[in-house]
């Protein structure tokens, strides 16, 4: 029920600004378009395997409505919001979920209208456990190749094709990790020298926060993923700049 990572999101204050520096660094952006609720747009970094990073600015950064995930709270720090796990059946995902003990909110009917005036159209929901927030799911209710732009879009001069690794700060990583892996029905399994949960191509490991900005950062909101790594071609390993990927921690290779 779970097929593996749609996405993760990014929040950037001046999306025209991020989608010029990702572009500096070697992404190839194409612009998503207004969402539903009137509050958000963004833009898309599509991978061959089929993830992307998703651009998210509010449309007016000084308006003190939020949206339903909460991320006006990430808009003076920005970077890594949240991430998203792909449903081929939400409403049987929601119900196998709550039966293990999950609180399942929304099966909400979201949407993006997009630059050339198609609307498409998707279902989602979010996912906690004993107050541990957990990546939202989505169900694409219009074609999915709609939503997510494939073929020379997810070509980029950088090399990166997929998400191979993303780790999430939380103040329990045993527990949290335990959690994860109920939730996506994947056994936790040793990779790398650290234990992981699998998604497809893709692994979730969880940390302890390594410094206080981190600590902080938890105290205030929460669990969050705090770094992701994409499988990129030659040009050996490197963290990209914070400043250009205005604050998501980003490593190629």
């Amino acid at each position: 029920m779970i097929a593996g990572l749609d996405h993760l999101v990014i929040l950037v204050r001046d999306l025209e600004q991020a989608t010029r520096d990702y572009e500096r660094l070697g992404f190839a952006v194409t612009s998503g378009g207004e969402h539903a609720d009137g509050l958000t747009r963004n833009a898309l970094i599509p991978f061959h395997d089929g993830s992307y990073l998703e651009l998210v600015a509010f449309l007016d950064p000084d308006d003190p409505r939020d949206n339903v995930w909460g991320w006006r709270r990430f808009a003076t720090t920005g970077g890594f919001v949240n991430h998203c796990l792909a449903s081929d059946d939400l409403a049987a995902g929601a119900g196998r979920l709550r039966e293990a003990g999950f609180d399942v909110e929304g099966l909400d009917d979201g949407g993006r209208r997009l630059p050339d005036g198609e609307e498409i159209r998707w279902r989602s929901a979010s996912v906690a456990q004993e107050g541990r927030v957990l990546p939202f799911l989505i169900e694409d209710l219009t074609p999915r190749t709609r939503r997510v732009p494939a073929g020379r879009n997810a070509d980029h001069p950088n090399g990166a094709t997929g998400v191979s690794a993303l780790e999430i700060t939380t103040s329990s990583p045993e527990e949290a990790t335990r959690s994860y892996a109920a939730m996506a029905g994947n056994p936790a399994a040793r990779e790398g020298g650290e234990t992981a949960v699998i998604l497809g191509r893709c692994t979730v490991s969880f940390a302890g926060p390594a410094d206080g900005d981190a600590r902080r950062r938890l105290d205030a909101i929460g669990p969050d993923p705090c770094a992701v790594r994409l499988v990129a071609g030659a040009g050996g390993a490197r963290e990209l700049d914070p400043d250009i990927t205005h604050g998501a921690c980003i490593r190629l290779g």
